[in-house]
């Protein structure tokens, strides 16, 4: 059963990344493998993510919901490296990061 869920996972990941963990047999050691490599919890990623969210400023040509996706998909990645932002602060950084 390890060895089927361990595939199922192989199965969906890009030619690229599965050739870094193809070697890996079990679900755990996969999932290990896959966060070793790609879970990036530097002081320079978590800079990245936060210029990001500060600067954040919605174009003319964007649709809301776009900016909207964008947004959560930076809050999003800041949880999970253990960056957690309070929801006022959030609600403000959307706003002004909002068109006039």
């Amino acid at each position: 059963m390890d060895l089927q869920a361990a595939n199922t996972i192989q199965l969906c990941l890009v030619n690229e990344v599965m050739y870094n963990v193809m070697d890996e047999k079990t679900p755990t050691g996969l999932w290990s493998r896959l966060e070793i490599l790609y879970m990036m919890k530097s002081i320079s990623y978590k800079l990245y993510l936060k210029k990001q969210l500060y600067g954040l400023c919605m174009n003319e040509e964007t649709i809301v919901l776009e900016h909207l996706n964008f947004f959560k998909k930076i809050i999003n990645e800041l949880l999970v490296i253990d960056v957690k932002i309070d929801e006022e602060d959030k609600v403000l950084i959307l706003l002004s990061s909002l068109q006039e």
